[in-house]
């Protein structure tokens, strides 16, 4: 089975909710993640389990489900190859120097030593 990301709205009025929610779809086989958007009322699964099941596991806790998208998950952003990458960042070491300025008694030019 290949995994999928599966986005369900749901009531999420407590914590008692929250938590009856997260008990009821992380026993369901083949649930690789699981995430909740209290705000949205969103139930995020990740895996390879199918929506149905994960829908039916909600409405035996008295949830009314709705199914929002099923589709693949999306893939993690590549890290860059720090050596193909030309702007990683480089350590640069500038040595300090000392130097002297000193001006002419008419204020005009300069001399860096």
């Amino acid at each position: 089975m290949t995994t999928k990301k599966i986005e369900i709205k749901v009531d999420i009025d407590c914590e008692k909710c929250k938590h009856a929610i997260m008990e009821a779809v992380t026993e369901l086989e083949g649930v690789n993640q699981v995430s909740l958007d209290q705000e949205k009322s969103i139930l995020t699964v990740v895996g390879t389990m199918d929506p149905v099941c994960v829908a039916e596991q909600l409405k035996k806790i008295k949830q009314k489900p709705v199914v929002i998208s099923v589709g693949p998950p999306k893939k993690p952003d590549p890290k860059p190859d720090p050596k193909k990458d030309p702007c990683f960042p480089y350590y640069y070491y500038t040595p300090c120097d000392m130097v002297t300025v000193n001006t002419y008694e008419n204020g005009s030019g300069c001399t860096i030593v």
